[in-house]
């Protein structure tokens, strides 16, 4: 995926883009509000690199990165400047722009999501049966739900209509009993010998260490820019170059996540699911996220399929296993 700015091949500005960007800036530090910036944005149609709404998300990761001030990384870290213009070229404005969006006090109130939740950060998605454009079926709203605790203060995950996922708004379920629910599943499926022997297997190509992960995420940065030099002297296609970029990103996503599950997996405390479930009592909460990881991928939550039932109505929660 593109960044938003600059063409396919990262290196060219893209004139009406960049002047949103500048704009976003300059009202960020004026300042206004993330929230109704992206609101703004919204509502004339601008849209991302992928031609998907802003959301609050989006834009801050955008800001973010440091290819907007012309620098260039490897793994997540500047390592110099690129060979590129930047579209943010004032070195004083976008260390302030840094430091606004590193500042604790902008953050919304319950946005961290990782401190009192189990399941934040991905593990659930809203699956609420919205309309097709066609009118000719249905599909699940799919936005990932977010922590809300109830007005009585009780804790729960909410597909959110407003930022930063702009869902349907129809979803929300009870963190607790949730959250025990899928604790008692994972512990099991961690605990099977099964399960621990495919996990194993899956992360055997790592075995050859991280310098080895390191190396291949390098080669594949290299073959990025190759192609895209390439594009940019007419030697392939715009449509050659996106599936080259998109094969890479691809290969390295995946390298990176056997490199993680790798890490988690010689970590696992235990084995049995009685030893787990003794760990688990007084682990700290991202290792216990650390550990869901290894196994699930997700849990869609419908729609309650019976009102009024305060135990957790099973019928509405459907696992995805890793």
């Amino acid at each position: 995926m593109r960044c938003y700015g600059y063409d396919e091949t990262g290196r060219h500005i893209v004139p009406h883009e960049a002047e949103v960007i500048k704009e976003v800036v300059r009202r960020l530090l004026g300042p206004e509000s993330m929230r109704s910036i992206v609101a703004d944005l919204r509502k004339r149609g601008i849209l991302t690199s992928a031609s998907r709404p802003w959301t609050q998300q989006s834009l801050s990761r955008l800001l973010r990165n440091p290819r907007l001030a012309g620098f260039k990384t490897y793994l997540g870290e500047i390592v110099g400047k690129g060979e590129w213009k930047p579209i943010l070229d004032d070195p004083d404005e976008y260390q302030k722009l840094m430091d606004l969006l590193g500042d604790p006090s902008r953050k919304q109130p319950g946005a961290t999501n990782v401190r009192k939740y189990l399941l934040s950060g991905g593990f659930l998605v809203c699956g609420f049966p919205l309309p097709d454009d066609d009118g000719d079926g249905t599909h699940a709203c799919g936005k990932t739900l977010y922590t809300q605790p109830s007005n009585s203060g009780k804790r729960g995950y909410v597909c959110r209509s407003g930022s930063p996922s702009y869902g349907c708004g129809r979803i929300r379920i009870a963190a607790e009993n949730l959250e025990e629910e899928v604790t008692v599943r994972a512990l099991a499926r961690l605990g099977s010998p099964k399960v621990r022997a495919r996990l194993e297997a899956a992360v055997g190509a790592v075995a050859l260490g991280t310098e080895h992960i390191a190396a291949a995420v390098e080669a594949i940065e290299e073959r990025l820019e190759e192609a895209g030099k390439a594009y940019a002297q007419r030697e392939i296609s715009l449509s050659t170059l996106k599936s080259i970029d998109a094969g890479a990103r691809q290969e390295r996503k995946s390298l990176m996540d056997n490199l993680k599950q790798a890490e988690r997996l010689r970590t696992l405390p235990a084995t049995t699911p009685d030893a787990l479930a003794a760990w688990w009592v007084d682990a700290p909460l991202e290792r216990r996220r650390d550990l869901l990881a290894l196994v699930l991928e997700r849990v869609v939550v419908k729609p309650a399929t019976r009102a009024g039932v305060i135990r957790l109505d099973l019928d509405r929660l459907e696992f995805v296993w890793k």
